[in-house]
C-alpha cells in the first residue's frame, strides 16, 4: 500500500513538471510569434498579414524587443521636421567682404513744392454766380477769370461811389474813402474806373487770380509717389508676391477713385454761398514743381544727400539732378524712404507726371552674397547654411541690391558655407522654418 502512495505522488509531480514546461515552452513561442498591425488602427492587431478591415490598408510588423533602430547623428538629421532641415548636395559659396558701387532704380512722380502755395480769398461774403475753375490741377494764369460773386456789401458801395460822384464832387476826401472801400472788397482800379465813368452798378463782381499756377481743393494732399514693393527673387515667391501686388494695387485704385470723388466735392461749385475771409482756391507755383521717389529703407546706406539722379519722364526727355533730401516713412506697416529731387526744366511737366530715375550710390562696403542665395519670403529673408550633408535655413537682415549681389547686414558670417542657389531646396515659401 505504502509503495502504490509512493509511485501515485511520483507520477502526478510528473505530470506537474511536464505541464509547467508546455506552458513556458507556450510563452516563448507567443513572445517570437510576429504581430501585425495598422498604421491608422493601432488597435487592430492580428498574427499574421492580412488587411485592416476597417480601412482596407496592408498591416505591417510591429518591431519587438531590441529591434529598435539606434538614432546616430546623421539619421537625426534626416528625421527632423523637413521644414527645419533639408539634406542635399549643392554648390555653396562663402560672402565676401568687399566696397560694391550701387545704382538704384525707382519710381516716383512730379509733384508741387507745398513751400510755394498761394490762396485766393473771399473779400466780402455772398453767393457764386459764376465758377471758372472745374477741377483739381486746372492751369491757371495771372489775372485769369476764377469767380463772379453777388454781394449786397458790393452794391451798397457802388451806390455810394455813384452817389458822392453824382451830388459831391468836389468832396475828394469822400470820394477817395468810397473808392479805397471798393478796393478792400476785391474791386481791381479798372472795375473801379469803369464804375465811376459809366455810373453802371453791376449786380456781380469778378474775381480774378493774382498768381500762376494749378489750382488745388483746401483738403488735398500732393501727389505721392507709390510706396516701394518688396522684390522677390526669381521663382519660389513670384506667384505670392504676383497675387500680394494685385491686392495693393486694386486698394490702391478704390483709393483714389474715392479720394478724387472726396477731393472734387471740396471744390467750390456755382450757388455755393461764401464768408468774408474764406479761402475759394489754393494756387501752387507752376514753377516750384518737384520729384518724389520712394525707395526700400534698406537703400538708406547706398544714398546721400547730393547723389546723382538721372530722371527719365518719358518720350526721350532726360534729365540729370541731384537728391536734395531724404526722409525715412513708416506708413501701413511698410517702412521706407522718400527722395526729393528739384529740377528747374518744367515747362515740359505737369503735376502727377509718372517718372523713372536711376540714383548712382555710393560704394557700399559689406558682406556680399548672390542674390540667389537669398529667398525672400515676404517678411524674412533667409539663407541656407551648410552643416556636414545637411542644410538649416537662418534669417537675415539685407541691405542694399545691385543686379546680381545682395548686402547682408546681420545674421551671416564669412565663414558660413551658404547654398549658392536658395530656391533648389525649397518647393514653396511655406516650406521654410526659421529657428526663433
Amino acid at each position: 500500500m505504502r509503495s502504490n502512495w509512493k509511485n501515485n505522488i511520483k507520477v502526478v509531480l510528473l505530470l506537474m513538471l511536464l505541464f509547467v514546461a508546455a506552458a513556458c515552452n507556450k510563452n516563448d513561442h507567443a513572445d517570437h510569434a510576429d504581430t501585425y498591425t495598422c498604421p491608422m488602427h493601432p488597435t487592430v492587431i492580428s498574427d499574421r498579414p492580412g488587411a485592416c478591415p476597417v480601412c482596407g490598408m496592408d498591416l505591417v510588423k510591429k518591431a519587438k524587443a531590441g529591434e529598435e533602430v539606434e538614432i546616430t547623428e546623421d539619421l537625426a538629421r534626416l528625421i527632423k521636421s523637413p521644414n527645419e532641415t533639408v539634406v542635399a548636395s549643392i554648390k555653396t559659396i562663402k560672402g565676401e567682404y568687399k566696397k560694391v558701387a550701387v545704382s538704384l532704380e525707382a519710381q516716383g512722380i512730379v509733384t508741387y513744392d507745398t513751400r510755394n502755395i498761394y490762396t485766393i480769398p473771399a473779400r466780402i461774403g455772398g453767393r457764386l454766380e459764376k465758377v471758372y475753375i472745374k477741377y483739381p490741377f486746372q492751369s491757371i494764369r495771372k489775372g485769369q477769370k476764377v469767380a463772379e460773386i453777388y454781394s449786397p456789401e458790393l452794391l451798397t458801395a457802388q451806390r455810394e461811389l455813384i452817389f458822392l460822384l453824382e451830388n459831391d464832387s468836389q468832396n475828394e476826401t469822400l470820394i477817395q474813402s468810397a473808392r479805397e472801400r471798393l478796393r478792400l472788397l476785391g474791386a481791381t482800379e479798372t472795375q473801379i474806373s469803369n464804375l465811376a465813368a459809366n455810373k453802371d452798378i453791376e449786380n456781380t463782381f469778378t474775381i480774378y487770380s493774382p498768381y500762376d499756377g494749378y489750382v488745388v481743393a483746401e483738403n488735398q494732399q500732393a501727389p505721392a509717389a507709390p510706396a516701394p514693393q518688396a522684390q522677390p527673387n526669381s521663382g519660389g515667391t513670384g506667384m505670392a508676391m504676383s497675387s500680394g501686388s494685385g491686392q495693393t494695387s486694386g486698394s490702391a485704385m478704390s483709393n483714389a477713385t474715392s479720394s478724387t470723388a472726396a477731393i472734387n466735392e471740396n471744390l467750390i461749385r456755382e450757388g455755393g454761398y461764401v464768408s468774408t475771409g474764406q479761402t475759394l482756391f489754393k494756387i501752387v507755383n507752376a514753377f516750384a514743381m518737384r520729384v518724389e521717389l520712394n525707395l526700400p529703407s534698406a537703400s538708406a546706406s547706398a544714398i546721400k544727400k547730393g547723389s546723382e539722379v538721372t530722371l527719365d519722364f518719358g518720350g526721350g526727355d532726360q534729365q540729370k539732378a541731384a537728391i536734395d533730401f531724404i526722409q525715412p516713412y513708416f506708413t501701413q506697416g511698410q517702412e521706407f524712404l522718400t527722395v526729393r529731387v528739384y529740377t528747374h526744366k518744367t515747362d515740359k511737366l505737369h503735376i502727377g507726371h509718372l517718372v523713372k530715375a536711376i540714383i548712382t550710390g555710393v560704394s557700399v562696403e559689406a558682406l556680399w552674397v548672390p542674390k540667389e542665395a537669398v529667398l525672400d519670403l515676404g517678411v524674412d529673408q533667409v539663407v541656407f547654411i551648410r552643416t556636414k550633408n545637411a542644410f538649416k535655413p537662418k534669417k537675415v537682415s539685407i541691405g542694399a541690391r545691385t543686379d546680381k549681389e545682395i548686402e547682408v547686414k546681420q545674421g551671416l558670417s564669412s565663414t558660413d558655407e551658404i547654398a549658392i542657389n536658395a530656391q533648389y531646396l525649397v518647393d514653396s515659401e511655406s516650406f521654410i522654418k526659421t529657428p526663433k
